[in-house]
């Protein structure tokens, strides 16, 4: 039979273990550093839910996934995490986990419990899982996993600190729009799979929009999941009082003609009738099927921009009414944070601000 965790009780317990200093110094808290430092988040949730499990009721086996797991001390770490960690990580650790709704919905936590025969990507997500493994076979006891999960708690504040800084967008000088093309440039020397394109488009976007009225609303989502939930159409999402008005496909690799007929398809179900597809610096195609594909779009009354990353961005400089150019460097660093973009581009961006005499 599968054990229970009272959510009153995981809540006491979480916000206990988080007034507590981390006692720990030893194998297993330095394990656990490494798993929140890594770039995993799923497993970073699994973590820092499994030691709360185990601290709220030791009868817990903190590898279990499932309530269903063939393990003695099975619970439902879904419900725990979701119920319990999500709005806890929201009120009082600023999304230091990812920020995920609902990350017991993706693939690493659809098991029935960690082991080492789960799939995996071989590497560092490997070696990731069997760290986790290994945490929670090292933790016996109520009383132990609740000091592990005071170090995990004071590791995550620690991130909070390093992200402050992270995100720290002030600059001390006042550039021009010629400058501001140029950030960009060089900004875009880096893709980070896709992520320096997609925050420029989606920052530029933010900005353009603003211009005209509060009834326009710009979403970019993270990186290759455009699509990946219901309330998502491409990469960067354009509303008009509150209905959909159109998207935006932004790619930074090989690309077909079917990503871009799929990403219009997209745009069509949701009733628009206008699409763009913006396409960065290290992108590939086939120019001749693409417009084959654009003109049969066409044909069909559907209304297509593409372009180059380049000249969208000259164009887009050249159109807004840059008031304040502290306001780019914000949005830039905003639409990053939205996205969910990966510490090494968010550093790329304080890195070139540093380097072009900007900070």
């Amino acid at each position: 039979m599968a054990e229970n965790i009272l959510k009153s009780d995981a809540e006491k317990v979480l916000l206990s273990a988080f007034r507590e200093r981390c006692s720990k110094k030893d194998i297993i808290s330095s394990n656990i550093k490494i798993v929140l430092q890594g770039n995993h988040k799923t497993y970073k949730y699994i973590l820092v839910n499994g030691l709360l499990a185990k601290a709220t009721n030791e009868n817990i086996n903190a590898l279990a996934l499932q309530a269903g797991a063939p393990l003695k001390g099975a619970f439902d770490a879904r419900s725990l995490c979701h119920n319990v960690l999500v709005p806890f990580e929201r009120d009082f650790l600023q999304s230091a986990l990812g920020g995920s709704n609902e990350p017991f919905l993706n693939k690493p936590a659809r098991f029935t419990h960690l082991s080492d025969t789960n799939a995996v990507r071989k590497g560092q997500d490997k070696e990731t899982l069997e760290l986790l493994i290994e945490i929670f076979n090292s933790i016996h006891t109520s009383s132990e996993a609740i000091k592990y999960l005071a170090c995990a708690l004071e590791f995550l504040n620690e991130k909070i600190e390093e992200n402050n800084l992270l995100h720290d967008s002030s600059i001390k000088y006042n550039p021009t729009l010629v400058e501001i093309y140029e950030f960009i440039f060089r900004f875009l020397d880096k893709s980070f799979e896709g992520e320096t394109s997609a925050i420029v488009v989606g920052a530029l976007e933010k900005i353009y929009h603003s211009r005209f009225s509060k009834n326009f609303r710009v979403i970019a989502h993270k990186v290759n999941q455009s699509g990946s939930s219901s309330k998502e159409v491409g990469d960067i999402d354009i509303y008009k009082e509150d209905h959909f008005y159109y998207a935006i496909e932004v790619k930074d690799k090989k690309f077909t003609s079917y990503d871009l007929e799929h990403a219009f398809k997209k745009i069509q179900e949701q009733g628009g009738s206008k699409g763009q597809f913006i396409y960065g610096p290290s992108a590939t195609f086939d120019e001749e099927l693409l417009e084959k594909r654009i003109s049969v779009f066409e044909q069909e009354g559907f209304m297509v921009l593409f372009q180059d990353i380049f000249t969208y961005s000259r164009t887009m400089i050249f159109k807004i009414d840059l008031n304040s150019k502290q306001e780019f460097i914000d949005t830039i660093m905003s639409t990053a944070i939205e996205i969910n973009a990966k510490g090494e581009t968010k550093n790329w961006i304080q890195e070139l601000l540093t380097n072009i005499g900007w900070k």
